[in-house]
């Protein structure tokens, strides 16, 4: 207990901390919930799904069914795009993005496309977010015109809230294309108890299935939305992913097989994850020296329009300004 203290923490803040903790994996987060007979109320699925919070049917053994691979030859388009922030002023922020596609026949790499850098100011790293998600349907949607009916795999929740640039852009793609995955690898979704959902199902799927991949279904549909949630788990001891499925895909198709065909396509050096998003994700990493030679080019470019110091001014006491500014000086 006193680990923590050690480093300068509060006492009190780590007694509370794991005080808290003991609760939601020791306990299931507090007193039992009744239904109206008084019997035990079984926890159920808490996400969020286009911005707000959705509710999915109680957690039940039932709803796990085993999986196994599914060999295929199909098409698969597989995107991903880092962002990292090139430039900081406090009321505004310089972001860029570095996007990756490719194209695979089941195992069989086709093509790689990019990687192409993007770039945009925002003030809110929320806009920034949806702007990330934009960039990527935006490849995706490109790349489906050369390669209709192809599966797309994109690295993030199809969660994309009404109103927004990357919801128009996810529309459009689901009219040419209904064949969509989403496949993240975090997730806030919870149970009702307050235990993380992967962990939860992860520790029951090892009673019923007894180490076997798995695909449990559902965690939450929305038609109206147009989405689909389910979890799975490509190989045994494969960590726990959410997976979103576009509506049309979950009516066309068992989500076992789709989790299946998934799971032919996973990478053996890292078991679980199919082998085209972990590849594209890779591609599109900027790196820290990437990010310095990008701030660096970012800097010049500004001083042609005669900018530099109104930049650098607004960059206060930022390390951008101690690199760039101070660091020339010394």
């Amino acid at each position: 207990m006193a680990l923590l203290q050690r480093s300068g923490y509060l006492d009190a803040d780590v007694k509370a901390l794991v005080e808290k903790l003991v609760e939601v994996y020791r306990r299931g987060g507090g007193p039992v919930q009744l239904t109206l007979t008084g019997e035990p109320a079984r926890p159920y699925p808490v996400l969020k799904v286009c911005g707000r919070v959705v509710r999915g049917p109680p957690i039940s053994e039932t709803r796990f069914r085993a999986i196994d691979e599914v060999p295929h030859s199909m098409p698969v388009l597989a995107v991903d795009a880092a962002a990292r922030v090139l430039f900081d002023a406090g009321a505004y922020k310089i972001v860029a993005a570095k996007v990756v596609a490719g194209v695979w026949r089941g195992l069989e790499r086709v093509r790689i496309f990019g990687p192409v850098k993007r770039v945009a100011m925002f003030e809110s790293l929320r806009d920034a977010g949806d702007w990330l998600a934009s960039v990527e349907l935006e490849a995706a949607y490109k790349l489906s015109r050369e390669h209709p009916g192809a599966v797309v795999l994109l690295d993030r929740p199809l969660s994309f809230p009404p109103g927004t640039l990357s919801h128009r852009l996810f529309s459009s793609l689901l009219e040419r294309n209904w064949r969509v995955v989403g496949l993240p690898k975090s997730t806030g979704a919870r149970v009702s108890t307050g235990e993380g959902l992967a962990s939860y199902l992860s520790k029951l799927a090892d009673k019923v299935l007894k180490g076997l991949p798995w695909a449990y279904y559902p965690v939450a549909e929305q038609p109206k939305l147009g989405l689909a949630v389910a979890a799975v788990r490509l190989a045994p001891g494969a960590p726990v992913f959410r997976l979103d499925l576009a509506w049309r895909l979950a009516e066309a198709y068992d989500v076992v097989d789709v989790a299946g065909a998934l799971a032919y396509l996973q990478d053996f050096s890292s078991p679980g994850y199919p082998l085209p998003l972990k590849m594209v994700h890779e591609l599109s990493r900027i790196s820290g020296d990437e990010l310095e030679m990008d701030r660096a080019l970012f800097l010049e470019e500004v001083s042609h329009a005669g900018l530099a110091g109104d930049v650098l001014e607004d960059a206060g006491g930022s390390e951008f300004k101690a690199k760039y500014l101070w660091g020339g000086l010394a």
